[in-house]
């Protein structure tokens, strides 16, 4: 895979390993979007890296992914990361009722 002048997007790329995937692209000289749902996760990357393309948009609607395929039609790497975090307690889900 050729690392460099690549144009990259990454679904859930303003926080957690999509982020820090969008940091090592952008260093290697690609041009980088990333997706989110947290407006607030997204001015914090876009003032820490202005190079960083940003959308607002969720990856379950359709109408989204269209409109990213229509506007970036010259990506040429998808990284699908988005996804949600849910902590909770494993030992709690086994406990004895």
């Amino acid at each position: 895979m050729k690392a460099t002048h690549n144009t990259v997007l990454i679904t859930g790329g303003t926080s957690g390993i999509g982020f820090a995937l969008a940091q090592r692209f952008l260093r290697e000289g690609n041009t980088v979007i990333v997706t989110g749902t947290n407006a607030q996760k997204a001015e914090i990357v876009k003032s820490q890296f202005p190079k960083i393309t940003i959308e607002l948009a969720d990856m379950r609607d359709r109408q989204a992914l269209r409109k990213l395929a229509y506007n970036y039609p010259d990506v040429n790497i998808l990284i699908n990361n988005a996804g949600i975090q849910y902590n909770y307690s494993a030992l709690r889900c086994y406990e004895v009722q």
